[in-house]
């Protein structure tokens, strides 16, 4: 972690996950501090960068020399390390108190781990290169475990205070740290056959799982750090789990695709349109968006298409779409059908939007040309797919907040304590 003898402000140094950094956001963080830990997670790419010199070589020197110089620093006990999010949303305010570990890798299927979602090439292909060049988990993956009687979260109440910073959503991060022996022992047992449901991270997760098995193949060392990975753990029981939708926005069609994609909406939904004006447009927005969140399954979405009107789309029945009762995936379903695809393209015919009012901006100036609003998943909703060994389309959840990237690191060079 950050040695906070030389690095007094954490907020200047930590960030999201890589993959809700926008390009400018990638540039504010640069600029925030020369140890921002941007450099680790989402280095910049340069016209000269080669095999040899590149952001994932970049990223390791950075990390050596940091480590060296004791911008970094070690904990020399092995720990847990309890991690606190407040935070508000829509006038609610959130508490959520979760811990970080290292948790033994295992497999899908295995009935240990349970995924949601389907991951994308490009992006696995990255955190590969990195990991491989770091050795190094710089942000934990995000995921839930059931403990309806609470026993391991009275455990992280024996917690040693450390550090706490407010990030620049007003979010509070909060990290304490357990030492005891005995406690870590305690948690150890509570958790080791529980299910884990992976909420966020599923790119990085399926990377630790590749590098693992490269790791294997390429040494017969007894070395056993590649076998396990930083995991931000959270009670799923604690009515702390906030799961935001993630819109989608479409384009890269033709001007006859886009108006076959409109007129085809129609044999798949009920449609009705909110007319708008300059003076009436967020009465409407906010119009539909209570109709999407208001109805009574999640098969209600809005539409909007650069024009002055927004559409509210109803499910018409769930026929054909029997083995996906989830908003996202029969929404994927339907826009596949229609524009003949497997899939499409992430960046130039689709991509996932969390803010409403970004979405709209995006079909307005042209980037785009159809958005889609859609309600956000239940906790219940995601834990059912999961169970059933269902995967839902990419993005179909957006979890918050994200546990920070650069609050607890791990070093694979560092090897693993087993209590």
């Amino acid at each position: 972690m950050y040695n906070q003898e030389k690095i007094k402000d954490l907020a200047k140094v930590t960030a999201p996950p890589y993959d809700v950094i926008s390009p400018l956001e990638q540039q504010l963080y640069y600029k925030s501090h020369p140890y921002n830990v941007i450099r680790l997670i989402l280095g910049r790419e340069l016209p000269q960068d080669n095999e040899k010199e590149n952001k994932y070589t970049r990223a390791h020197r950075f990390f050596r020399e940091w480590l060296s110089g004791g911008i970094l620093k070690k904990e020399k006990d092995p720990a847990i390390y309890v991690y606190e999010k407040e935070y508000s949303l829509k006038r609610r305010d959130g508490r959520r108190k979760g811990f970080l570990a290292l948790m033994k890798l295992e497999k899908f299927g295995t009935g240990v781990i349970f995924p949601h979602e389907q991951t994308f090439p490009k992006p696995g292909t990255d955190r590969l290169r990195l990991l491989e060049s770091c050795r190094a988990n710089f942000n934990p993956v995000f995921c839930l475990y059931s403990d309806s009687l609470h026993l391991i979260d009275q455990h992280l109440e024996e917690k040693e205070a450390m550090f706490e910073l407010k990030d620049s959503d007003g979010v509070k991060h909060v990290v304490g740290r357990i030492n005891n022996e005995d406690t870590i022992r305690k948690i150890c047992k509570e958790m080791e056959h529980k299910k884990i449901f992976l909420a966020d991270g599923h790119h990085r997760y399926l990377t630790a799982l590749k590098f693992r098995d490269a790791e294997k193949k390429r040494s017969a060392s007894n070395k056993r750090s590649q076998d396990f990975l930083l995991i931000y753990f959270l009670n799923m029981e604690i009515d702390a789990v906030t799961i935001l939708p993630v819109h989608r926005v479409i384009g890269g069609l033709t001007p006859e695709q886009v108006s076959k994609l409109r007129s085809k909406m129609g044999d798949f939904f009920q449609i009705e349109v909110l007319k708008f004006n300059s003076n009436t447009e967020a009465v409407q927005r906010k119009e539909m968006s209570e109709r999407i969140d208001n109805s009574q399954d999640s098969m209600a979405f809005g539409m909007y298409c650069g024009e002055n009107e927004y559409y509210v789309l109803k499910l018409k029945e769930m026929k054909g779409f029997s083995t996906e009762k989830i908003n996202t995936a029969v929404l994927d379903a339907v826009l596949r059908k229609i524009l003949k695809r497997n899939q499409l393209e992430k960046g130039r015919e689709i991509d996932f939007i969390k803010d409403e009012t970004e979405a709209v901006e995006l079909i307005r100036a042209g980037k785009y040309q159809i958005a889609f609003f859609l309600k956000s998943l239940s906790l219940k909703e995601v834990r059912e797919t999961s169970l059933a060994g269902k995967i839902l389309p990419p993005k179909s959840t957006y979890f918050y907040p994200k546990p920070l990237s650069g609050l607890v690191m791990r070093d694979l060079e560092d090897g693993i304590y087993s209590p």
